[in-house]
């Protein structure tokens, strides 16, 4: 081997550097790096100058698990010895597997090129993120919006506050966000531009979508009159941060009687929730913890008061209004829920239970009737069942996160669920003695069950986006009710 090659290859295997926490890390190449900042940047190091034009996105790439090129920049360094690969957009996603692929093809300056590809593989801490936080460059600290919820006629504003000088600018982008799908970001000022009195204004308007639409933006920061220190296929920037709104059509519950006053600001309840180690159920994973302002997003009453959110505050108690042929036609393709419409009203009626939740929870927890949880519980390896006859869990009782099917069984087995039926009565009566009719905690709306502002610690579910996740399936079963006997009535926290 060419003994330039060689020392090429050398100091490429020990001098990566994780740069976001300013320390350096010698990196065995071919082996998982775990637990890695979803801001990440990779910084390279060679002891040669390279080509500079050997320096791309084809020659350098990150795949995702399924060997998917992931959009991330590919930039010079300091010098002409270093590379930066910056993440994607707003950073990688949490708890993923990444490989990072160096191809042969990057040439020293003198042409030389490596032997082989050179490859680091890493995962991803299974945490979100609201941002970077260079050290020694302007850092945004805090952002609010003007309106919250934003109306399409309305174009957003950003209140900002950033460290150091103040003597910076600012560019933003806006993406539609839904549960499990996020769109393309645009941007929504005109390149970097200063606040006026601490505020951005965008530069156009949004759309509400069909039943309000959530958005994720992103905001860079950067010295005015400076290229920023780092960069992503965005822009460049010094440092950014990511928050959460929501665009809706109007504002649907006006009348005082529906909101109640709590002795409590909403940055203070999120602090509160933060202690609790709540998670964000994007995609199959169930750990993922989730970020202040993404929590913000999901308890702030205000971006959810149209006609679609205003169901997460719906007071659960029983009424009169659905017909068991009715519920049974909604249950049809619900897998094993089919022809069990009465089961349904009978549990909601005997528990003063909402029909329409609890057949919402129930869909929501057991993927419509599809679960394992809802089909029998934990199989043994010669697919038996592991307590020797089927039980059945549709409300993710006891299912927690470390081993939901597991503990999610046992729960069903020791409460003698080891029928449907049993199952639906049983998880009513547990559901309405624990939270929606308990006298001391008194979680009668889903919001309440998400989110106990008195008590933290006693919530139905981890997941931010629960009380959401459960407006489809209500609004469905509400239609078949006659609206003449079942009262809406709502609860809406007011926070100081």
């Amino acid at each position: 081997m060419n003994n330039r090659i060689k020392s090429l290859i050398l100091a490429l295997v020990f001098c990566f550097t994780i740069v976001q926490f300013k320390v350096n890390a010698a990196i065995i190449l071919n082996a998982t790096k775990v637990n890695i900042n979803s801001n990440k940047e990779w910084t390279v190091k060679f002891n040669r100058n390279l080509d500079e034009d050997t320096v791309n996105t084809e020659n350098i790439v990150v795949l995702d698990k399924y060997k998917n090129t992931v959009p991330v920049s590919v930039t010079l360094g300091s010098d002409s010895k270093t590379i930066l690969i910056s993440p994607k957009v707003a950073g990688y996603d949490p708890g993923e597997e990444y490989e990072l692929i160096i191809s042969k093809n990057v040439k020293s300056s003198f042409g030389d090129t490596l032997g082989s590809d050179v490859t680091l593989k890493f995962t991803i801490d299974n945490s979100y993120s609201d941002g970077t936080s260079y050290s020694e460059l302007p850092k945004i600290i805090s952002n609010e919006f003007q309106y919250v919820p934003l109306m399409p006629s309305e174009k957003q504003g950003f209140i900002l506050n950033s460290t150091g000088s103040e003597d910076v600018e600012y560019r933003i982008f806006a993406a539609e966000y839904n549960t499990y799908n996020q769109g393309e970001f645009q941007e929504i000022t005109d390149g970097y531009v200063k606040p006026v009195d601490g505020k951005v204004i965008a530069n156009k308007n949004l759309s509400a979508g069909t039943n309000g639409q959530k958005y994720k933006v992103i905001i860079y920061v950067k010295r005015s009159d400076s290229v920023g220190a780092h960069r992503d296929v965005n822009t460049d920037y010094d440092n950014y941060f990511v928050d959460y709104f929501r665009c809706i059509d109007s504002v649907d519950v006006t009348d005082s009687k529906y909101y109640k006053d709590v002795d409590v600001s909403l940055q203070d309840a999120v602090n509160m929730e933060l202690k609790e180690f709540p998670v964000f159920v994007e995609t199959s994973s169930f750990n993922n913890l989730a970020s202040a302002n993404q929590i913000k997003y999901y308890m702030n009453p205000k971006n959810f008061l149209d006609s679609y959110g205003k169901y997460q505050f719906l007071k659960l108690s029983y009424s009169d209004g659905v017909t068991a042929d009715s519920l049974n036609e909604f249950l049809e393709d619900k897998g094993i829920f089919k022809g069990y419409g009465q089961a349904f009203i009978n549990a909601a009626k005997e528990n003063n239970i909402s029909v329409s939740y609890l057949v919402s929870h129930a869909m929501l927890e057991t993927g419509n009737g599809t679960s394992v949880l809802a089909n029998g519980g934990e199989k043994n390896s010669d697919d038996e069942y592991v307590y020797g006859k089927p039980v059945y869990n549709f409300f993710g009782i006891g299912a927690v996160d470390e081993d939901p099917i597991g503990e999610g069984t046992k729960k069903a087995y020791d409460e003698g669920w080891f029928t449907p039926e049993l199952a639906i009565e049983g998880g009513a009566k547990w559901i309405a003695s624990g939270y929606i009719n308990n006298p001391n905690y008194k979680q009668d709306t889903l919001y309440k069950m998400r989110w106990n502002i008195e008590n933290p610690s006693h919530q139905y579910a981890t997941d931010i986006a629960w009380a959401y996740k459960q407006i489809p399936n209500i609004m469905k079963v509400i239609d078949m009710m006659s609206f003449s006997n079942e009262a809406l009535n709502f609860e809406i926290p007011k926070y100081n």
